[in-house]
């Protein structure tokens, strides 16, 4: 009888809110907050959950966005609640300064090329 190997474990990536409502740092007390992680069911701050030195990337160019989380060791996905939807939305990622810088490098070093094939793609797509 053979056994089955178990999945390896995703590491997943912390959640921070954008908070709807004014909320203080349930450690350090600091408010209000625009961003916070919640840690035992009490809000963070940024500082006290160890992600102060992260930067915001807000959504918009998936490029960006995916090639500064490949650079970066810690990145953490940024949700707001909509009422009317009734669910939490991703407004961007917070990742590492230096990775971001990397990132966007790679990206104008082949904007041309991305150009280009947006273009194909569309004339493609019409078609």
């Amino acid at each position: 009888m053979t056994r089955a190997t178990p999945a390896p474990a995703v590491a997943r990536s912390p959640l921070v809110f954008q908070p709807v409502k004014r909320r203080r740092c349930g450690a350090c007390l600091r408010g209000p907050l625009g961003l916070l992680t919640l840690e035992g069911g009490q809000p963070r701050c940024l500082d006290c959950a160890d992600l102060g030195h992260l930067v915001f990337l807000p959504r918009g160019d998936t490029a960006l966005t995916r090639r500064a989380r490949e650079e970066s060791a810690l990145s953490a996905v940024v949700v707001r609640f909509h009422r009317r939807r009734g669910r939490y939305e991703r407004q961007g990622v917070l990742v590492e300064e230096p990775a971001l810088a990397r990132a966007e490098a790679r990206c104008l070093a082949d904007a041309e090329a991305r150009a280009r094939r947006r273009a194909r793609d569309a004339v493609r797509r019409a078609a």
